[in-house]
């Protein structure tokens, strides 16, 4: 009889020692460093340096959390307004833009010119010239401007 006691103790702490640690798993984790101490209890002295290590750590996948996806565009500035000139394959281009809209103008060395519209969306950094969506980025004082393959030979750096 006293195996079965025995094991019969021993199932049973296993079983509470289990559910301790799965309760304790299910508190959120995801929670800032700050509302956890303002919602915490007041507590004897002696238990908080192991909470504030759990804050800690926290603290720390709430960074890891935070990090920008590689791939994820970066928001262009929205105040581009101004005129940007440059070259593309001996054509002289003038870029006019007022808010997300604007002209763009290709001189070529004929003395042809044409004139296309433009309209920006500075979140998704597309530019869309014609019937043409281009990706563009801005540099201080300059708009490169890529073809959605972002093949080199085709980029386009124009200049306020």
């Amino acid at each position: 009889m006293t195996f079965k006691t025995a094991a019969l103790s021993i199932v049973s702490l296993a079983s509470v020692s289990l559910l301790v640690a799965c309760s304790q798993r299910t508190q959120p984790v995801q929670q800032p460093v700050a509302q956890q101490q303002v919602q915490q209890p007041a507590q004897q002295p002696a238990q908080q340096p192991a909470q504030q290590n759990t804050n800690t750590a926290n603290a720390g996948s709430n960074q890891n959390q935070a990090a920008p996806v590689q791939n994820q565009p970066v928001a262009q500035p929205t105040d581009i307004d101004g005129t940007y000139t440059g070259q593309d394959d001996g054509d002289r281009i003038t870029l006019v833009v007022t808010g997300t809209t604007g002209t763009w103008t290709e001189l070529e060395s004929d003395g042809d010119q044409k004139v296309k519209q433009v309209t920006f969306d500075a979140a998704n950094q597309r530019m869309i010239i014609g019937d043409d969506v281009k990706i563009y980025t801005v540099n201080g004082n300059q708009i490169v401007v890529d073809d959605m393959d972002r093949d080199p030979s085709d980029q386009i750096v124009l200049t306020k």
